[in-house]
């Protein structure tokens, strides 16, 4: 009797002929003994990708594709659609995963019953981790309902988890009954945010979850290079993009049972939290010359106006809780509605950051 398969791991791909045969490499070499699938979507790519995945001719790889480019959300969605296996497993395909990955979240998965499980990950610039003994938490995890409200509610204050926290999509096994029985899809609108945004939908309905504090998962830094994140906010990010975000949150908030007074303050408290985030990753990207500098600063520029003349955001900045972690500086900014002071502000912080991250602080 054909065993059934316990993994369906996602990969969209547009234009990745350069990464192809690292990610590919540590895939199949998994020391993972149930049967998975490689779903790979390819988004309209323009290189030889195609070419590239066909050549590996592996039984458990299955290749889809795209008719145009339609972005990570599209293509994750049609990679959901088309999987068999009891969990997903999302993965870009310029990071490369450890070989014990698979079988390390399987064997928790199945052990303690749980619905989601993720582990650290490392931050690779110019060979070296960025992270090298930097974790999001002191120890192994067990998330439940309490503990994933105080996940949520950390989620809205703390912007050094980045996108890997226990907020995400990829390197984490993800029951998928949880995604087809609620119809959790990525907002294909979104071209950023969009993982974290699937996660607060997933996180709203999962009964448990658990961190594996063992980094499995490189994420890779290519400084000087367009990526995914950088070419989706070239294309504009407007602030309607972030109240549907701030809809989602709203709607995962309810599904935990919360009050509808502690739903509104954290909306408001999400409404800044994100708007501060996509300033500060233009800001980040243009310092590292990751996009073109005239392009990025119209689109920082745009978004400026949009939140110093949007009236919720000027009711969300007077209630405002920023970290320890964060600038004090960019929300002042904000509700002194002063735009030369907030490119600024943003300036400086994206600065901060990429030190930060460079010298292993996040």
């Amino acid at each position: 009797m054909k065993k059934k398969i316990t993994i369906s791991v996602i990969i969209p791909v547009h234009n990745g002929e350069n990464h192809i045969n690292k990610s590919f490499e540590a895939l199949i070499k998994q020391d993972f003994t149930e049967p998975y699938e490689i779903i790979i979507i390819d988004d309209a790519s323009t290189d030889n990708s195609r070419e590239l995945i066909k050549k590996y001719n592996l039984p458990n790889v299955k290749l889809y594709s795209l008719s145009s480019n339609s972005g990570q959300s599209a293509a994750r969605n049609l990679g959901i659609r088309k999987a068999a296996g009891e969990y997903i497993y999302f993965q870009d395909i310029d990071d490369v995963i450890a070989t014990n990955s698979f079988k390390t979240l399987y064997n928790v998965a199945k052990q303690n019953d749980c619905d989601y499980v993720c582990t650290d990950f490392k931050r690779i610039e110019n060979s070296e981790n960025q992270r090298n003994g930097t974790y999001n938490y002191p120890s192994d995890m067990v998330f439940e309902n309490k503990g994933i409200i105080e996940a949520m509610k950390r989620e809205l204050h703390d912007p050094s988890l980045g996108h890997l926290g226990l907020f995400g999509c990829n390197g984490r096994l993800i029951k998928r009954s949880i995604i087809i029985d609620n119809n959790i899809l990525f907002e294909e609108k979104l071209r950023w945010l969009e993982d974290k945004t699937f996660c607060w939908d997933v996180l709203s309905f999962t009964r448990s979850a658990r961190y594996i504090r063992k980094q499995l998962y490189s994420y890779y830094v290519y400084p000087n290079i367009n990526t995914a994140i950088t070419d989706s906010l070239n294309c504009g990010f407007p602030l309607e993009y972030i109240k549907l975000i701030v809809s989602h949150i709203n709607n995962s908030l309810k599904n935990r049972g919360l009050s509808q007074t502690e739903i509104a303050k954290l909306s408001q408290q999400a409404l800044i939290f994100f708007s501060i985030q996509l300033l500060v990753s233009i800001s980040r990207s243009m310092l590292l010359k990751k996009t073109d500098l005239s392009s990025a600063k119209k689109t920082r520029r745009y978004f400026i106006n949009e939140i110093i003349n949007d009236s919720e955001v000027l009711i969300a900045i007077k209630n405002y809780l920023p970290s320890k972690k964060e600038s004090l500086w960019i929300p002042k900014a904000i509700a002194w509605r002063s735009r030369f002071f907030l490119e600024f502000a943003c300036n400086k912080r994206a600065s901060q950051v990429v030190r930060m991250r460079r010298g292993g602080k996040v």
